[in-house]
């Protein structure tokens, strides 16, 4: 009996739904995705019996929480050559160590990078929005969206100081992957694309703002010059070029 299609709960923008989106997608796993904006998602999350951000994903085994167990789900239903994470122990220990990294470390900060350029800008973060939600959600937000952004900026911290700690996040880790990926090696862990590779890609996404993303994001000539020169800094590292040549070589 063919599998049935799970439901992956998400923000379309979201650079977490992003890594659950990739692994769903290279696991080959048939799924339909259903698109909500920030605080609607946590309404949608309640309907399924959870309180907790997304991604989600509903399926004939349950609700699994949050991208890493999403893309754990997916690696273990691919084919032998999708995989993303190994079946030897130490060489699975290393591809998580970097998978935290990109999760705990890279991920909330280049969410406040990416929102502070965005929110200043309605007409760019409505067309955003615009992609793949329901349209009372949308009417809602363009309704209230100065509160909407206030709500935004105070839940993620958007002030100077932060930013200035997420710019220095950014900066260390794609120094720390450059510096990995010096010897030529072509992934992070060796010669096999791994979810460390996934989850660093998906997660650099938005302050990279590759081209095969698989949300909307904003090109770099959308964003102000202070911003748009910001991309084009850690475009230009190795990491940023990895994370490129990823997206260009493995994400469609």
């Amino acid at each position: 009996m063919p599998m049935r299609a799970s439901v992956l709960v998400t923000i379309p923008v979201s650079h977490y739904c992003e890594k659950a989106r990739w692994a769903l997608e290279r696991a080959g796993v048939p799924f339909r995705e259903e698109g909500h904006l920030p605080v609607f998602n946590r309404l949608a999350a309640l309907r399924r019996g959870a309180w907790s951000s997304v991604p989600l994903l509903v399926t004939e085994e349950g609700l699994l929480r949050g991208s890493g167990a999403i893309l754990r789900w997916a690696d273990r239903r691919a084919p032998p050559g999708r995989r993303l994470l190994p079946d030897e122990p130490d060489g699975r220990a290393e591809v998580e160590r970097w998978e935290r990294v990109a999760d705990d470390e890279l991920g909330p900060a280049t969410r406040r990078l990416a929102y502070s350029w965005v929110l200043a800008d309605r007409a760019l973060a409505l067309r955003m929005s615009s992609v793949g939600v329901p349209g009372f959600e949308l009417a809602f937000t363009r309704l209230a969206y100065a509160q909407v952004r206030r709500g935004m900026e105070r839940g993620l911290q958007i002030d100077p100081a932060r930013l200035g700690q997420a710019r220095a996040t950014v900066d260390a880790a794609f120094a720390r992957v450059g510096e990995h990926l010096r010897d030529g090696r072509p992934y992070l862990c060796g010669v096999r694309f791994s979810a460390a590779d996934l989850a660093f890609a998906a997660l650099a996404a938005p302050v990279v703002l590759p081209p095969a993303y698989g949300g909307p994001l904003p090109t770099p000539g959308e964003l102000p010059p202070a911003a748009r020169a910001e991309v084009e800094r850690w475009r230009a590292t190795p990491a940023g070029r990895h994370v490129l040549r990823l997206y260009e070589t493995g994400r469609r």
